[in-house]
């Protein structure tokens, strides 16, 4: 094992990006802003977003370009932001008075599956990234921590039950 950062403050929530950097967040300042780092650990820490809000990263685009995350509004709640390395220009993808967690880009980078609370209870949808557009659910009995499948023909998140569920999918 090897440290990979050396600050002292906490750092949380590495995602592993395709051509190998790893973006996590820090509490060095008011709230939790995000980095990246070479994955082997050269360099320095790299600023991404800053904010006093909690910020979690959540998922790189297929192609490296683009970091999903989720950003704790004391008033909204959470909700899904992403942050374009070309722009440098954070913009929300989902932002509702719910609860949006835990996104996750489809393998080819056009959609983007994520849990909301908005009906009550922990439900999966899948969008268009980057939108606009509707969200379609996919759960109908409550879920979570969805993935997608390597070649995006299905989806699986976990059920209230705790079970595993999956489910076909066909976009386009």
């Amino acid at each position: 094992l090897v440290r990979f950062t050396s600050d002292p403050s906490t750092a949380v929530n590495p995602i592993w990006s395709p051509d190998n950097r790893i973006a996590f967040g820090s509490n060095r300042s008011a709230g939790v802003d995000l980095f990246q780092k070479d994955a082997a650990g050269t360099g320095g820490d790299e600023l991404l977003v800053t904010s006093p809000h909690i910020k979690s990263a959540m998922d790189w685009s297929p192609d490296g370009r683009v970091l999903l995350y989720r950003d704790a509004d004391p008033v909204g709640g959470f909700d899904i932001w992403a942050f374009p390395l070309d722009s440098r220009k954070p913009f929300p993808v989902v932002q509702t008075k719910f609860q949006e967690r835990d996104a996750q880009f489809s393998p080819d980078g056009k959609w983007m599956a994520f849990q909301s609370d908005e009906t009550g209870r922990f439900e999966v949808y899948v969008q268009a990234f980057p939108g606009p557009g509707p969200k379609w659910p996919i759960s109908t009995g409550g879920g979570a921590q969805v993935r997608w499948r390597r070649d995006g023909k299905e989806l699986f998140y976990i059920g209230l039950d705790r079970r595993l569920m999956a489910v076909p999918i066909e976009l386009r």
